[in-house]
């Protein structure tokens, strides 16, 4: 039985003795509880089966790579706690994220008030987007921040040194309300009322609608989907981006392969590379 459904059986309980029991909480987030507070995330997965925290605590510890462990508590209806040792290591997890577990995504936020989980919103996530085709006249932080501002909110642009965006897309930092449809394309509007195309991808993105373009669900699971062909739907695997992390990954796989290809065509093995260097 999850809390909403305890509460609510408990509150149609009649109390016979006319009054209930109740605890005054003084200095609610000072204290232990304050510590534990400012010390933790909470973290909502969005998934349809339930998910056994060892599961959830073995993969993000993989992923994460925190200096000290991180303690991770169920509080039901797949949101945990995720308690940290150090300010650091909590600081990092929340800056290299979306994160995900099997494909769903972990929607982390601080705890907020004095950690009533039931007021608690799992709404918002944030992710590194890229803007495409982007004008040369627009390269520039100001402009990019407003056309992130289209998207959402706007936490970091990557810049230069001259606080310039060159290059074949812009990349910016943005609080997403997964709520909403996921944005495909944002738009120039030019003085002579032409207007510039330009995609939107998301990097790290998790798995999501197809067919309405939220995160949280696939498109078979959705209300809307009519029994289309994943083809024919409005929201597709390309609106995904490769993230810096993993274009430099692919980049040292093809270096590797490159210099054994270099070392065969020079009649050396790999083994006896090693023992010549």
């Amino acid at each position: 039985m999850d809390t909403e459904e305890l509460i609510r059986k408990c509150k149609a309980i009649s109390i016979r003795d006319g009054h209930e029991r109740k605890l005054l909480l003084r200095g609610g987030t000072q204290g232990q509880g304050g510590r534990r507070m400012a010390n933790s995330l909470v973290g909502k997965v969005l998934l349809a089966r339930s998910i056994h925290t060892e599961g959830i605590k073995t993969a993000l510890a993989q992923a994460w790579r925190t200096i000290k462990e991180v303690k991770v508590e169920s509080l039901g209806n797949n949101i945990f706690l995720f308690k940290f040792g150090l300010e650091t290591d909590k600081k990092k997890v929340m800056a290299g994220g979306p994160w995900h577990f099997d494909r769903s995504l972990i929607v982390l936020k601080e705890p907020s008030g004095i950690g009533n989980i039931r007021k608690e919103e799992f709404t918002h996530a944030a992710f590194w987007v890229q803007i495409h085709n982007l004008p040369i006249v627009c390269m520039d932080r100001e402009n990019v921040q407003k056309l992130g501002e289209l998207i959402g909110e706007v936490m970091e642009v990557e810049t230069d040194e001259d606080g310039e965006c060159i290059g074949s897309y812009a990349r910016i930092r943005i609080s997403i309300k997964i709520t909403k449809p996921l944005e495909k394309m944002v738009f120039l509007e030019l003085d002579d009322n032409d207007e510039v195309e330009l995609p939107v991808l998301y990097e790290r993105l998790p798995d999501f609608c197809f067919c309405c373009g939220t995160i949280g669900h696939q498109f078979k699971e959705c209300a809307l989907y009519e029994g289309q062909s994943k083809e024919n739907l409005p929201y597709g695997v390309y609106m995904r981006a490769l993230s810096k992390a993993e274009k430099t990954r692919i980049n040292r796989g093809r270096d590797k392969w490159n210099w054994r290809g270099e070392q065969q065509n020079h009649g050396f093995t790999e083994q006896e590379s090693q023992r010549r260097s």
